[in-house]
């Protein structure tokens, strides 16, 4: 078998030589969706193209302040700096989850509206930050319930990147739950191994340059965003186990404490039967 130079594959296969220590309230928006298809010339105070495919993260931005203005009949003061992260945040996740990023990006920021009494009880204020935290909710209770939406099947290309032995772009895509888990079915890695070599991982490139720096953050937002995850994954307290190695990144807008309630948005037999 052809030896597969990289540094990330090569510390998990090194592990082996190292000594171990021992929600039904919610309105669904489908149809209201339908009957409001045509409206695609907005009431707005910036000009914002009439086709949602050309919309950037800024048009969504502006969108949400004219939507505000027109819901609460007030003026909400947009950031763009800020806003727009959030924005890519939302469209990031509909990519993850195989959707047209514009069509079901201004889908949320509609059912956001709509489903604004929900939203301003738990969180207290209707603001864009928050649309994160009930992304996995609209999935849930939404997406996942539209006969036309169908799982993920992301085994194919995590094989593909560990049979390449690019664990690190692995990691980084799909984050530890995923590929420990991958790795522990298709290569007999023990838990107590993968810990100790993402531990590795994790101090070299929190040491690392900008790039290496920013890789160490995609695995700890994948890690998030690609859940809820089934019971039997690996490493699911990951948080608790590298808690001295992520704490910077409890700041972030994405990061959550626990991992999204609900089933997997991805098909996950195959990586529990090897």
């Amino acid at each position: 078998m052809k030896t597969v130079n990289d540094p990330t594959y090569e510390f998990v296969k090194s592990i082996y030589l190292q000594h171990i220590p021992q929600q039904s309230e919610l309105s669904n928006p489908f149809s209201a969706n339908k009957r409001q298809k045509k409206r695609t010339t907005l009431t707005k105070t910036k000009e914002i193209p009439d086709d949602i495919s050309q919309w950037s993260p800024k048009n969504f931005s502006d969108y949400f302040g004219a939507e505000y203005k027109r819901v609460f009949d007030g003026v909400y003061k947009i950031t763009y700096t800020s806003d727009n992260k959030i924005i890519n945040i939302i469209m990031e996740f509909m990519i993850e989850n195989g959707l047209e990023k514009n069509e079901w990006t201004k889908k949320f920021i509609d059912w956001c509206f709509l489903n604004k009494g929900v939203i301003l009880q738990k969180s207290g204020h209707f603001l864009l930050v928050e649309f994160p935290n009930f992304l996995n909710r609209y999935y849930q209770d939404v997406i996942s319930r539209n006969s036309t939406v169908a799982l993920m099947d992301i085994f194919p290309d995590v094989k593909a990147l560990a049979s390449e032995g690019k664990s690190k772009e692995l990691f980084s895509k799909y984050g530890i739950p995923i590929a420990c888990t991958y790795y522990a079915t298709y290569k007999n890695i023990s838990d107590e191994q993968l810990v100790s070599g993402l531990r590795n991982l994790f101090n070299q490139l929190s040491k690392g340059n900008i790039q290496e720096k920013q890789l160490f953050g995609d695995i700890i937002q994948k890690s998030i965003s690609r859940s809820p995850y089934p019971n039997d994954f690996k490493i699911l307290d990951w948080r608790e186990i590298f808690a001295t190695e992520i704490s910077k990144y409890k700041s972030e807008p994405w990061w959550r404490p626990d991992d999204y309630p609900g089933q997997a948005r991805f098909k996950v037999e195959k990586f529990l039967n090897g």
